[in-house]
């Protein structure tokens, strides 16, 4: 007879809070760094499969489509030092963003690889009970589509003020994990 879940003490579920996320080109301490203990919430990736329809007389046939990697929202508090609004104004500078202050550098627009560079590698980990990853997702190519810097503020509110960003991506990767070590890609045969 098999062994029940509950029975076995090793089958131990993965845990929402349990999770770090990083920018590892930006992981220094100096200025314009974004550190992980920043991290407040994140979304895991999604993937949608679109839906294509061929209509044949009185009936409608469904095939798999494209699949499409939607955004993620990453929410950040926003300590005095490191200043995360500095170091995403400066992911978006390095990205190619200027402020049009004068011709020259009106004429400068993002670019994908530039933001490739400016981000580095975007990794979303859940960790086991000993700070272990368990699972890990490495975004390709990601790049912010929105930042919002803090929302309203207010002096009836005592909460800390927070980052929350969109990031875009191609795909996201599962590497799947033996003990804590990065193995294999998470993609079926």
């Amino acid at each position: 007879m098999a062994s029940l879940f509950w029975t076995n003490s090793k089958s131990e579920p993965k845990r929402r809070y349990r999770f770090e996320l990083s920018f590892s080109s930006r992981g220094d301490e100096t200025r314009g760094s974004i550190p992980v203990w920043t991290v407040k919430t994140a979304a895991k990736p999604r993937a949608s499969v679109n839906v294509v329809e061929h209509q044949y007389i009185d009936h409608t046939f469904k095939y798999p489509g494209r699949v499409t990697w939607e955004t993620i929202q990453v929410t950040l508090v926003d300590p005095v030092n490191p200043d995360l609004s500095y170091s995403f104004l400066d992911v978006l500078g390095a990205a190619g963003y200027k402020y049009p202050t004068d011709a020259a550098l009106s004429k400068n627009s993002l670019s994908k690889d530039a933001f490739r560079r400016a981000i580095g590698s975007v990794f979303l980990k859940q960790l086991d009970d000993q700070g272990k990853p368990i699972e890990e997702w490495e975004l390709i190519n990601p790049f912010i589509t929105s930042i919002d810097f803090g929302g309203t503020l207010s002096y009836e509110d005592d909460m800390m003020n927070e980052i929350t960003i969109e990031l875009a991506f191609d795909w996201a990767q599962l590497n799947f994990t033996t003990q804590g070590v990065p193995s294999s890609t998470g993609q079926g045969a």
